[in-house]
């Protein structure tokens, strides 16, 4: 009963403090809202991207930093607690969260590869100037763009996409490509599957539409950022394939980044937004503190709490008191 108990805690708390921080950050995204319009379309995407991911990174902390080492070092193996019907319930719902989202991101995987892997049969690889990535040109009805892939990723090009565009119109379309590969979206993606999964109750999806949409506009800016007159092009490319989209686009697409949506994106708000980056063409990019930073920062910072230990009594505390306010 003591393991089972520990499980059973462990599951409740990270229902419970996840449902709670990703209610906050909702909150928190419709009050800051109005302020963003005022940043760049790039830093709206991580903001947003915060906010939904920073509820699970919460709920994780605090878990296996507070509770599993306080239950672990604190509870005595004979304190005759058992895992109440309210408590079996809550950590019952947490952990058909966690296979939901696990059975979602296999899935999800599954389709990709499968998708991917039908679409480079009669594929073939081309060669861009200055694209350091894998590229093949496919026949495919829908003017596909696309990159797919986290680890090893490549890029699709339909024909039609070949032949309607320029050279400079192409090379601007694969920097979109590019800023789309810089941010990790398709990883970002697959972790706000999961984030919106582990929540169990449906919050959350205007941030994830939202952030979608501001992945698309942070691409364009990194393509016009590339060289002077990529904005035009990109915005040029943009109107073209646009004029070549099936009014009516029913077709299995692989989780990826598209250049151009088939649900037919606003692409007149971002030829307008193109047009503004190419008035105040600017080749610097906004500095952002590396991944890897912030690892080591809380690595550090989690062995200093191990170390110190002063916390895990109050945990432990709390803990007790969650465990009779449910019985």
């Amino acid at each position: 009963m003591y393991f089972l108990l520990g499980i059973s805690l462990t599951l409740a708390f990270l229902l419970i403090v996840n449902m709670a921080a990703a209610i906050l950050s909702i909150a928190t995204g419709r009050l800051i809202a109005r302020p963003m319009t005022f940043l760049s379309v790039n830093t709206q995407a991580r903001v947003i991207f915060a906010l939904r991911f920073g509820p699970v990174v919460a709920a994780l902390i605090f878990v296996f930093a507070f509770v599993v080492p306080a239950y672990l070092l604190h509870e005595p193996e004979d304190s005759g607690e058992v895992v109440s019907g309210k408590l079996a319930l809550i950590a019952a719902a947490s952990s058909i969260a966690v296979c939901i989202a696990v059975y979602r991101v296999l899935k999800s995987c599954f389709v990709t590869r499968r998708l991917a892997a039908s679409w480079q049969k009669n594929a073939v690889e081309i060669t861009i100037p200055d694209v350091d990535v894998p590229v093949f040109r496919i026949v495919h009805p829908f003017p596909v763009m696309a990159v797919v892939g986290i680890v090893r990723p490549r890029i699709f090009v339909a024909e039609q996409v070949l032949s309607s565009l320029n050279d400079d119109e192409l090379q601007a379309a694969i920097a979109h490509e590019y800023g789309h590969l810089r941010s990790r979206d398709n990883l970002k993606r697959t972790i706000l599957r999961v984030c919106s999964d582990l929540v169990v109750l449906p919050l959350g999806a205007g941030l994830d539409r939202t952030w979608a949409e501001n992945a698309e506009g942070a691409a364009d800016e990194y393509a016009a950022n590339s060289r002077r007159s990529a904005a035009l092009n990109l915005a040029s490319a943009l109107i073209k394939l646009a004029r070549i989209t099936p009014r009516q686009t029913n077709l299995a697409m692989f989780h990826g980044s598209y250049l151009i949506h088939g649900h037919q994106c606003d692409v007149t708000s971002r030829v307008r937004r193109l047009l503004r980056l190419s008035d105040s063409y600017s080749k610097n990019s906004p500095y952002v503190v590396p991944s890897w930073a912030w690892s080591i920062a809380a690595t550090g910072l989690l062995a200093v709490h191990l170390a110190d230990q002063r916390l895990l009594l109050p945990t432990h505390e709390a803990i007790e008191h969650f465990v009779w306010i449910i019985r």
